[in-house]
């Protein structure tokens, strides 16, 4: 009882990060993306089979259809599943979690770098009602549990830092070493926060000992190479960031010939890129394009749009006009940038201002890097311990100025405003305009499917929006040792005698509402298909009449009412399939 009374403030607080991460949980986002369905669906086929759904077992990651995924969100979130029966919250209540550890550690890391009892109560609510980390701790994706290792190194490195016990320099140790396999541009940081933290605090670990000092580099060392090796050399598929990093950019080549060309005048020579003059050389080349690509991404990580008017553009990475911090946050950031800058001699803070600037550098190492609120997850950390901290140096102003309660309550009011604002944007506006970006759709439509497929020899489903065999799979409850054993190739070509031989992706080449490609359609096959493959609205009957030949099935709606799929199939008539209507075509 006593600790409760003591406590009750970050009790208080866990509790808040809790409700906001776990209320309507399921319902919003408001389907669950392909991403989070091949988290769930990992989940379940290591429940089943105790392999991942490509059949393989490896501590370095599991097989998915597409790329490599890392495997300790999948992990993590496993024995938690267990505790729902709705798929949503098997597959999302794992992060969820993860972002309430976040709120607790954040509030740690504060107490140990700031020492102020009211700045870490701030620090926690802070992380507890950020928007940036409330989003990302409502989605199956891996960038939480980046922050959650970020966070438990930072945390154990300081604790070791103030009592120089050596469990903690181990603990340290070990969550770094572990921040590889929760998301892939922890990869690269990781060994630049170990090379930095080495470097500004090289005297104190050198009174570690040289062996205590092994005992740590091989811990790390065990778990990072094995994992790097496993992922890029061995690794079967093609690594992400060898798509999407800035030096595999073709444009950088073709810009950097170009503007050769400019300097040489004679646009007509192609060859001039090529052969061009020392001077072209010095002001025109692929390194120089690299390093402005970085730095323009690096500054545009402090964009006023990005954190705090707009967000992440992409729909499914924030709120649409949703800034990633609250607008009031600025005020925070200001100050804690400015206060900051006046305790520099004390190496923990410079310790947080670099792992601000190395948490950008993976994100800004890549195409879209600049505003990506996912890879920027580790940056967001350390601002918002920066914002906290701010805001505390400013309440502790206040206390000493004339009207400071006055101030501290109008703007805790205007504070709980712009959250209430978000909430409400995020709880009921985003899961309605936001539900095309994730997918809503494909689980309404394959359990209409099956309900009705016993009724058809062959299901083909549209991969206009997103690859939709494993939508299927996860909906539709297929068992992993199936998926195990039939490989992952689906095309109309593959007929392995196997129960999946029915399931198949379907692109359409041309507009379904054609005549010939209705007579290509098959009445003992159920078609799922985009608007975009049949751009006619069957949403009522005072609306477009179904094209002869057609059969239509059902409508499947998006949240707002617009056509998101339709479930069709050929038409027939006593057992004879009906002709379309000669030159029949869309409107």
């Amino acid at each position: 009882m006593n600790f409760f009374k003591k406590n009750w403030i970050y009790i208080a607080v866990i509790a808040i990060a809790f409700f906001v991460r776990f209320y309507r949980l399921s319902q919003v986002p408001s389907a669950l993306y392909y991403d989070e369905i091949d988290l769930g669906y990992q989940i379940r086929s290591y429940q089943q089979t105790g392999k991942d759904y490509r059949g393989e077992l490896s501590p370095f990651f599991a097989r998915s259809l597409n790329t490599d995924k890392t495997p300790l969100p999948i992990w993590f979130s496993l024995p938690i599943s267990n505790l729902f029966t709705t798929p949503e919250l098997q597959v999302r209540a794992g992060t969820a979690l993860a972002g309430v550890l976040v709120t607790a550690l954040a509030m740690g890391i504060s107490s140990l770098l700031f020492a102020s009892l009211p700045t870490t109560f701030i620090t926690g609510l802070v992380f507890a009602t950020s928007p940036w980390l409330i989003h990302f701790s409502r989605l199956a994706f891996e960038a939480q549990f980046a922050l959650l290792s970020l966070l438990s190194f930072l945390y154990f490195f300081l604790s070791w830092y103030k009592t120089k016990k050596d469990i903690y320099f181990y603990f340290a140790t070990l969550s770094l070493g572990l921040s590889v396999y929760t998301y892939r541009t922890m990869s690269l940081l990781a060994p630049l926060l170990a090379i930095t933290t080495i470097l500004l605090f090289f005297k104190q670990i050198l009174k570690l000992g040289y062996k205590k000092i092994l005992v740590a580099f091989f811990l790390f060392a065990a778990l990072y190479l094995p994992f790097m090796y496993a992922t890029t050399i061995g690794a079967k598929d093609q690594t992400r960031i060898s798509q999407i990093g800035i030096f595999s950019d073709p444009k950088i080549a073709i810009e950097v010939q170009r503007s050769r060309e400019l300097v040489s005048g004679n646009f007509a020579d192609s060859t001039l890129g090529q052969s061009a003059t020392l001077q072209s050389k010095i002001f025109h080349n692929k390194l120089l394009s690299i390093l402005d690509r970085f730095a323009k991404n690096t500054i545009n990580n402090f964009s006023p749009d990005f954190l705090f008017f707009v967000g992440d553009g992409n729909g499914r990475h924030s709120a649409k006009n949703t800034g990633q911090l609250l607008l009031t946050d600025i005020f925070g950031l200001v100050a804690g940038f400015f206060f900051l800058g006046s305790l520099l001699k004390d190496k923990k803070n410079i310790l947080l201002i670099l792992v601000l600037l190395l948490g950008a550098v993976p994100a800004n190492l890549t195409l879209d890097g600049a505003n990506h609120a996912s890879r920027l997850i580790t940056f967001a950390g350390p601002l918002l311990l920066i914002i906290s901290f701010g805001y505390g140096k400013l309440f502790e102003l206040l206390t000493k100025v004339k009207f400071g309660m006055l101030i501290k309550t109008s703007f805790l009011l205007v504070w709980i405003f712009f959250f209430a604002r978000f909430l409400n944007t995020y709880l009921f506006h985003f899961p309605v305009i936001n539900a095309r970006e994730f997918g809503f759709g494909y689980k309404q439509s394959v359990l209409k499917i099956e309900k009705l497929k016993d009724n058809f020899d062959k299901i083909y489903l549209t991969g206009v929006n997103d690859p939709p065999m494993l939508y299927y799979f996860f909906w539709s409850n297929t068992d992993p040792k199936q998926v195990q054993d039939y490989g992952t190739e689906y095309g109309d070509n593959i007929i392995k005698n196997m129960d999946l031989d029915k399931i198949k992706p379907f692109y359409p080449t041309d507009l379904l509402c054609k005549e010939k490609e209705i007579a290509r359609l098959d009445p003992r096959t159920i078609y799922m298909v985009d608007y975009r493959n049949l751009p006619l609205d069957f949403r009522s009957a005072d609306k477009d009449p179904v094209p002869q030949g057609i059969k239509l099935i059902d409508v499947i709606k998006y949240p707002d009412n617009e056509v998101a799929y339709y479930l069709i199939t050929r038409d027939t008539k006593d057992g004879k399939v009906v002709a379309p209507i000669k030159g029949q075509t869309c409107k």
